[in-house]
């Protein structure tokens, strides 16, 4: 019975430190360094680079990682954007493009509803933006469009991919989930072999 005691005391305390020190990974300070970023490339070859042009609205925005203990200016966020004008690379009225949630680690803060001119690069199967492009608000993008021409049209454009978007984003809250319940079934599997070991 002592033996039970003590383990009970065990899990406890591990319980409490985790607690603890989760609390302190999401109220800890980012010391992350600024970012830098050289000159942009023209805007031909900044195209030529790019494996996506676009302009579009922000239509929805989603980090990911928000729920997650330990949070960086570098963790990914997913934006949905409503596409207007392509330029290269898409054949959808919707597209989802990741950006790192902070400028402090070159990503673009993109804002909900406001249009921009986004210049994205393909890694990993999935397309990427950040502020050393030249991704721009679509405002301030006249240049820009000057030298592009005239895209394709939204109309001309095929079916969005929404139902993508909402997948991507359930299936990255169905990890942290997952894992909660892993932690929480091995530390009930070694109270139950502790305790018939004790007997």
């Amino acid at each position: 019975m002592q033996k039970n005691r003590s383990f009970l005391n065990i899990v406890k305390l591990a319980f409490l430190m985790m607690v603890l020190l989760s609390t302190l990974f999401v109220y800890a300070p980012n010391n992350g360094h600024a970012c830098s970023c050289a000159e942009p490339y023209p805007v031909q070859q900044e195209l030529e680079n790019s494996s996506a042009v676009f302009s579009g609205k922000v239509i929805e925005i989603v980090n990911q990682n928000k729920n997650v203990f330990s949070q960086s200016s570098a963790d990914l966020v997913a934006v949905l954007f409503e596409v207007e004008q392509s330029w290269k690379g898409l054949n959808q009225k919707q597209v989802v493009v990741y950006t790192e949630r902070s400028s402090a680690s070159c990503g673009f803060e993109f804002a909900l509803n406001e249009e921009y001119l986004v210049y994205a690069r393909e890694d990993s199967g999935t397309l990427k933006a950040g502020l050393c492009s030249r991704t721009t608000l679509l405002s301030s993008a006249d240049t820009d469009l000057v030298e592009l021409g005239e895209g394709i049209k939204a109309t001309e454009l095929g079916k969005g991919q929404s139902t993508s978007f909402e997948s991507e984003i359930s299936n990255s809250y169905s990890g942290i989930i997952l894992v909660s319940l892993v932690l929480g079934l091995a530390i009930v599997l070694i109270y139950i072999y502790k305790r018939k070991k004790s007997r």
